[in-house]
């Protein structure tokens, strides 16, 4: 579903943040992104957005050239992007939110995307649409952002540290809305995360990124243990 390319991508020419990735999520496939801070996690996922300055490769979205084409125009074709930390109008309600969201759906339409929300967040459901959004705790936040992510029905989704700043509790509810959004409706993901228990236990495969690289992979079934997650991230680089 979503292909990298030989890609290379920074903020300047003279410090390329990425440096030749190669990097297959498959329909049906969901893939777990980990490695340390400054490994280039973000920028990768930035970068299939258009939002790097300097990108060099390709990218393939549903077998689609995409490469360097405007977030805009890259959105409708299916691609939901779950920026790191959220991102909402803080001085707009809840609703406001999520209808300048969905600003291209009908009346019905909207009425139906929003009861479909209100089955994975609860957010929704306990009286709170009218408050402004920046009066939300860090975990309703989270929430509503990635509700604003959905009401576009995407095909495929890139989250960006879906779990950063949050409470056990909070990650933990996080966590069950994914896990009805996978099995509902986007079964094809990115997801780039620092909790790592957390991203093997949701996806499929898990691939290591260190100084810009890809160095390695492994399915996430075979990452059962402590031990054999030290080994993945401590081990040997072939």
């Amino acid at each position: 579903m979503l292909n990298l390319s030989n890609i290379s991508a920074g903020y300047t020419k003279e410090n390329m943040i990425l440096k030749g990735i190669n990097l297959t999520v498959n329909d049906n496939e969901v893939v777990a992104l980990v490695g340390q801070n400054g490994s280039g996690k973000s920028t990768l996922a930035k970068s299939v957005m258009n939002l790097v300055l300097y990108i060099n490769g390709e990218i393939f979205f549903n077998e689609e050239n995409i490469t360097k084409k405007e977030a805009a125009i890259i959105s409708p074709k299916g691609i939901g992007f779950f920026m790191q930390g959220g991102r909402i109008f803080p001085n707009l309600t809840v609703e406001e939110n999520l209808i300048f969201a969905s600003s291209d759906l009908n009346k019905k339409d909207y009425s139906e995307r929003l009861e479909t929300i209100k089955t994975y967040f609860e957010l929704f459901n306990n009286g709170r649409m009218n408050l402004q959004a920046s009066y939300l705790s860090g975990g309703e936040q989270h929430q509503l952002a990635l509700a604003t992510v959905l009401m576009q029905k995407p095909k495929f989704l890139m989250l960006d540290e879906p779990s950063a700043g949050l409470s056990p509790a909070n990650v933990k509810s996080l966590y069950n809305a994914l896990y009805k959004i996978k099995e509902n409706e986007v079964k094809s993901i990115l997801i780039i995360e620092q909790n790592v228990n957390a991203a093997i236990e949701f996806s499929n495969r898990v691939v290591l990124l260190q100084e810009g690289k890809i160095v390695k992979e492994e399915l996430s079934k075979n990452l059962n243990s402590p031990e054999k997650i030290d080994e993945f991230f401590f081990g040997k680089i072939n």
